[in-house]
């Protein structure tokens, strides 16, 4: 559509959509909240659930269930914090994957707020990338686990897959 068709009542925060465009992923640092809500085929929104959490969320990143057909989950960084968050948008199950290094100091990182970013490894790829303050981690998707540690790797904010997954 063209125009604005509603508003999303007193929904504050940074809004994600998944790349199906079914969910509705809202960040609100200050309220330590992150709001799921689905989008209906005639654009309606609904609310789904809520995830109260002191993670204060950088970056996420959506990911194709590997459960679930035509569902997607969303892996969230901290800003200050060694977990990820991982949420199955479906079920709203969560689980943490943990022990990831220290971030970067958001001083340390003037570019933009996102000192942790988290990027995934393509549409049909089942890895994630995050940074530490010195080394690279790469999350198997599939498991919701660590996979490996990259060291020696400072100030690694700007990450990119190359290659075929």
């Amino acid at each position: 559509t063209d125009s604005v068709v509603g508003y999303n009542g007193d929904v504050t925060g940074t809004p994600y959509i998944s790349p199906d465009g079914h969910y509705l992923v809202s960040i609100d640092d200050v309220k330590g909240l992150m709001k799921i809500q689905i989008i209906t085929v005639r654009g309606e929104i609904q609310d789904a659930f809520d995830i109260h959490t002191n993670l204060h969320i950088s970056d996420v990143a959506f990911q194709a269930s590997f459960t679930e057909a035509h569902q997607y989950n969303v892996f969230g960084s901290s800003t200050t914090q060694t977990d990820v968050l991982f949420v199955e948008l479906s079920s709203g199950k969560v689980k943490m994957v943990k022990s990831l290094k220290e971030p970067l100091k958001p001083d340390e990182w003037p570019w933009n707020s996102k000192n942790r970013l988290i990027e995934g490894s393509g549409l049909f790829g089942q890895y994630l990338m995050t940074p530490s303050k010195e080394s690279l981690f790469i999350l198997d998707g599939r498991l919701n686990k660590l996979n490996c540690e990259i060291t020696e790797v400072e100030r690694g904010n700007t990450v990119i897959w190359v290659g075929e997954a």
